[in-house]
């Protein structure tokens, strides 16, 4: 068996955590993600997991449907520590208002939720 290099694990962490924030927060499941860079909604986990390592291209195509620069997903790695491997329930949360708020059709029920939540927000 071979030994996984720290260094490199914490690397692929890193990443899969800066795809793990982007895909959270544009919206967007896993599987609507890995239709997009044409991987299975299994290998995007693993990527988000820091289990599979990221080929340069498939990176590349992450970066295009992020609309990010590559360097991005290298950002800040000396000062980040320990990563968080479990999707806290505030996350599935977040991820479930969103999926729900994008089914709703009427602009003015997104709007009037919109400002539901911007007042509340401000209590």
């Amino acid at each position: 068996m071979v030994k996984r290099n720290d260094f490199i694990s914490q690397i692929d962490k890193h990443m899969g955590n800066k795809i793990f924030e982007l895909r959270l927060g544009m919206g967007l499941t896993r599987q609507q993600l890995a239709e997009i860079i044409d991987v299975t909604h299994q290998q995007i986990r693993k990527y988000e997991k820091g289990m599979n390592r990221i080929s340069v291209g498939r990176l590349a195509l992450i970066a295009k449907a992020f609309d990010k620069e590559i360097q991005y997903f290298y950002e800040d790695f000396d000062k980040e520590k320990v990563q968080h491997d479990q999707v806290t329930n505030h996350q599935r949360m977040c991820i479930e208002l969103s999926k729900n708020f994008m089914k709703i059709k009427d602009g003015d029920h997104q709007t009037a939720i919109n400002r539901l939540v911007k007042s509340l927000a401000r209590e």
